[in-house]
């Protein structure tokens, strides 16, 4: 049986190892767990969004912050015992519907277009390569030195998709322009000073 001592023990060591892995564990599970779930096997490129790291490393810093909290408050009563676990169990519920979101805010792109899945979202955005008018490499120089650094793809009704040049995506380039000269597009380069 478990004493009042030791509980407290296990619960500073909970704390402390939720708060230290919320900066690693996004990194090491976020990318499997979305591919696992949600990578078709014939696209090109596949990345969770960036902002899905961060908000989970976030998430992650809070249900630490909420139960040391819930560590340091020492109720007297029984209504505030009731009060107060009913304020972290609604922080738990609170988080992993946002650990939800974050697994499931991803985008791809394969031989049907580019398909994207949104932060708040529950249904992925769909562009198909007949609605691309026009591709841009965005090619920066930084201290003397040219590199790409994004993809903007111009769509018919007049918007745009910029996508960051992550080594992943730098390596579908070739099979996006294969997909755009079926259309009769190619990927252009478009220079831009810092």
């Amino acid at each position: 049986m478990m004493t009042k001592s030791d509980s407290r023990q296990y619960q500073i060591g909970v704390i402390i190892i939720l708060f230290l892995s919320s900066f690693i564990a996004p990194v090491i599970f976020l990318y499997p767990v979305q591919e696992l779930f949600f990578r078709p096997k014939e696209s090109y490129f596949f990345d969770p969004f960036f902002t899905a790291y961060i908000i989970l490393m976030v998430v992650m810093i809070m249900l630490a912050v909420t139960l040391l909290v819930n560590f340091l408050v020492e109720p007297k009563t029984k209504k505030r015992i009731i009060i107060q676990r009913g304020l972290v169990g609604t922080s738990f519920i609170i988080a992993g519907a946002f650990i939800f979101l974050c697994i499931n805010n991803y985008q791809y792109i394969d031989t049907k277009g580019l398909h994207m899945n949104h932060l708040f979202s529950l249904q992925e955005d769909y562009i198909s390569w007949e609605d691309i008018v026009k591709v841009e490499q965005t090619i920066v120089e930084k201290n003397g030195v040219s590199a790409p650094e994004k993809l903007i793809f111009s769509l018919q009704d007049g918007s745009t998709i910029e996508l960051s040049l992550s080594g992943k995506l730098s390596s579908a380039k070739q099979f996006i322009n294969k997909e755009l000269s079926t259309y009769g597009l190619r990927i252009e380069n478009k220079y831009s000073e810092t």
